[in-house]
C-alpha cells in the first residue's frame, strides 16, 4: 500500500510542477507572445567578419550589434544584441527583459572596436559606416529565422 502512496505523490508532485511552468510561461527559454528571439551572424564577404580581442581591455568583445524599430509606436526602440561567439560573430536578440523583441523592421548599427575609445579617437574601426546615425542596413526580424547580415552588400 505504501509503494501507491509513493506513486500517487509523485504523480500529483509532476502536475503541480508542470501546471506552474506552464502558468508561468514555461522555463524561461521561449520568447513571450507577439515576440521573437532571434538569433544571427554578422559576414563580410561571406564570412564571420574579423574582430582583433587582442589589444581590447577584459569583458571587452569589440562588436557591438544594435537593432533600431522602424516604424509603429515603438520606432526608435533600440535593442543591443548579446554576442554569443565573437570569433563566428554570432548573436542573440533577447531584448530588455529577456523575453524577446516585436517582430517587423529593424535598422541595424554595428560598431567594432574598444568601446573605451570613442568613435573620434579611432574606436571604431567600421569608421561610422553602419553607426545609428548613418546605417543603410534594414531588415525584416521574423518568427523561426534567423539573421545574416553580410556588410559587404552595404558598404558600396
Amino acid at each position: 500500500m505504501e509503494g501507491n502512496y509513493v506513486i500517487i505523490r509523485t504523480c500529483l508532485l509532476s502536475g503541480l510542477i508542470a501546471f506552474c511552468l506552464g502558468c508561468s510561461g514555461g522555463t524561461g527559454g521561449g520568447a513571450a507572445e507577439g515576440r521573437v528571439k532571434p538569433r544571427g551572424r554578422i559576414l563580410e564577404n561571406g564570412l564571420p567578419l574579423k574582430v582583433d580581442a587582442s589589444q581590447l581591455p577584459p569583458g571587452d568583445v569589440g562588436l557591438q550589434v544594435k537593432f533600431i524599430k522602424i516604424g509603429g509606436v515603438d520606432a526608435g526602440t533600440e535593442y543591443d544584441a548579446r554576442i554569443t561567439d565573437v570569433e563566428k560573430c554570432m548573436f542573440e536578440l533577447v531584448g530588455t527583459d529577456g523575453k524577446g523583441i516585436p517582430p517587423g523592421k529593424y535598422r541595424v548599427a554595428i560598431r567594432m572596436g574598444a568601446f573605451s575609445l570613442g568613435d573620434e579617437d579611432g574606436g571604431d574601426l567600421l569608421k561610422g559606416r553602419f553607426s545609428r546615425e548613418r546605417s543603410k542596413i534594414e531588415i525584416e526580424v521574423k518568427e523561426g529565422e534567423d539573421v545574416v547580415i553580410d556588410i559587404a552588400q552595404y558598404s558600396k
